[in-house]
């Protein structure tokens, strides 16, 4: 069940990356050319649709997941159909804000340095929210990321709220009572402790990064230019503090260290405070 719902997550993915490629980079960008052999089986034989309306139709298949993520958990899961389609949905809405987070992060990191192919999609996803904030305060710095997540995990957040409540009004019989500040208060947690699992994640950016260096790989790479522009703007200002063991950069260990102290520090604060 699992991997299914995964699988339904990666192609969602795939068609949000689809969604902010011109037509020219869906068939000369090597990216590009793997997304339409990807897509083109379902926009242009199955649906007969154009690019244009395709794109227009983005959130209609964000819907089509979690409902289709829904029937999974039913099938397979022993619950109830309800059940099952609200907890998708707010599967999902979890989903879509760490997606969007990660884009807005990415995003504005690898802006600092030579974009990849992959950096500058991820720019145009991040971009709906980075200026829906720009709108309102007016940062040109990359500090207008740290407003744009915030924005991001609250929009989400009062969403998933929302469907939190609603899966509370449909087993009010069974459970006795539906409270919108429980939910919401669920929603919070839930929320929180999904950024600090994105922690690990970095954790292993850096690792990947480390491991890299060993094999000197080409700078050209778009993949390399990415973590590179991920990794330096944190890594670099502990480098101008921590010398090197020799031939050997101590500084990954280091601050894998101090994410992990960040994590456990924040899994208590989230339990102290929620």
């Amino acid at each position: 069940m699992s991997f299914l719902m995964m699988l339904i997550k990666f192609y969602l993915i795939v068609l949000l990356f689809r969604s902010v490629m011109s037509r020219q980079e869906l068939y000369f960008n090597p990216l590009g050319k793997l997304v339409a052999k990807m897509t083109d089986p379902l926009f242009e034989k199955t649906l007969k649709i154009n690019k244009k309306t395709a794109d227009t139709m983005t959130p209609a298949f964000v819907l089509a997941a979690a409902v289709l993520n829904g029937v999974i958990i039913f099938a397979f899961g022993g619950f109830g159909i309800v059940e099952s389609v609200l907890y998708a949905v707010s599967d999902m809405l979890m989903f879509l804000m760490l997606f969007y987070i990660i884009c807005i992060i990415l995003g504005i990191f690898a802006g600092n340095m030579q974009m990849s192919y992959y950096a500058m999609y991820f720019n145009r996803l991040a971009s709906f929210w980075v200026k829906g904030v720009r709108a309102v305060v007016p940062i040109k710095s990359n500090w207008i990321a740290l407003f744009a997540v915030i924005l991001v995990y609250a929009f989400f957040t009062v969403l998933i709220g929302g469907v939190n409540y609603l899966s509370q009004l449909s087993s009010v019989i069974t459970q006795g009572h539906a409270d919108i500040f429980v939910a919401m208060r669920i929603a919070v947690k839930n929320g929180l402790l999904s950024l600090v699992w994105l922690l690990d994640i970095y954790i292993w950016v850096v690792i990947i990064r480390a491991l890299m260096s060993w094999v000197s790989p080409d700078p050209r790479n778009p993949v390399v230019q990415l973590l590179h522009s991920v990794t330096d703007p944190v890594m670099e200002p502990l480098r101008r503090v921590i010398p090197p063991l020799g031939p050997i950069d101590i500084t990954p260990m280091v601050f894998i260290f101090i994410i992990y102290f960040i994590k456990i520090m924040s899994l208590r604060l989230i339990g102290i405070m929620l």
